[in-house]
């Protein structure tokens, strides 16, 4: 009986420790809970998996890629400081692939994260961030990961000068059409003046009556 009892109070007391470090870790990671897709949805991924990672089509709007108003060498070295800024461990720096490899220690049980960062030139002036991180061990990173993704997103705004134009890819796509349709639209213009003045040229003159 006594055995029962104290196996159940072992039993407890590890129930007890484990919630309290998830609820410390959810709290700690500081994450956006009532942004889409939802608080229901957001607790079900932060425990069930151990990866966050920037994509266009991503669910949460947190973790879509950043564009920026500046080439992707300067983004780069932006980047780069933002990353020793927050103290990670830089294990791998390739200037030439725009690509930087770190390790993070999480907070609350110094598990240690792998993160991937790369900068993509999307033009001569103008260049996208992209991030991925993934726990090393665990199912569910209590939304570590997503912390990690937001840390050097914030940090790399903070460095970035003023005139390197912080725009999301929503925004950046919709900007890129709306270029492409006033390029469109000045082609056409060009094109029809064009042809005005090639028939304009090619019309026969009036004939001049004769002076008697």
């Amino acid at each position: 009986m006594r055995f029962v009892s104290g196996l159940l109070q072992v039993v407890f007391f590890l129930v007890v420790v484990s919630a309290a470090l998830l609820i410390a870790g959810l709290i700690t990671n500081k994450l956006p809970w009532t942004d889409p897709p939802g608080v229901g949805k957001r607790l079900m991924t932060y425990l069930s998996t151990n990866i966050a990672e920037t994509a266009i089509d991503s669910p949460f709007p947190e973790l879509r890629p950043r564009a920026y108003a500046a080439p992707a060498a300067f983004m780069f070295d932006v980047t780069r400081r933002a990353a020793k800024a927050l103290k990670w461990e830089l294990t791998n720096i390739d200037a030439e692939t725009k690509k930087i490899e770190a390790v993070v220690t999480t907070q609350v049980i110094g598990f240690k994260d792998d993160v991937t960062i790369r900068l993509e030139a999307t033009g001569e002036e103008s260049s996208t961030l992209f991030v991925h991180s993934v726990s090393r061990v665990g199912k569910g990173d209590l939304g570590a990961n997503t912390r990690h993704v937001l840390d050097l997103i914030e940090t790399v705004n903070v460095l970035a000068p003023i005139t390197a134009t912080i725009v999301g890819e929503a925004e950046a796509a919709e900007t890129a059409t709306g270029s492409a349709e006033l390029v469109a639209a000045d082609a056409a213009t060009m094109v029809s003046s064009e042809a005005d003045s090639a028939a304009s040229e090619a019309s026969p003159e009036p004939d001049t009556p004769a002076t008697p």
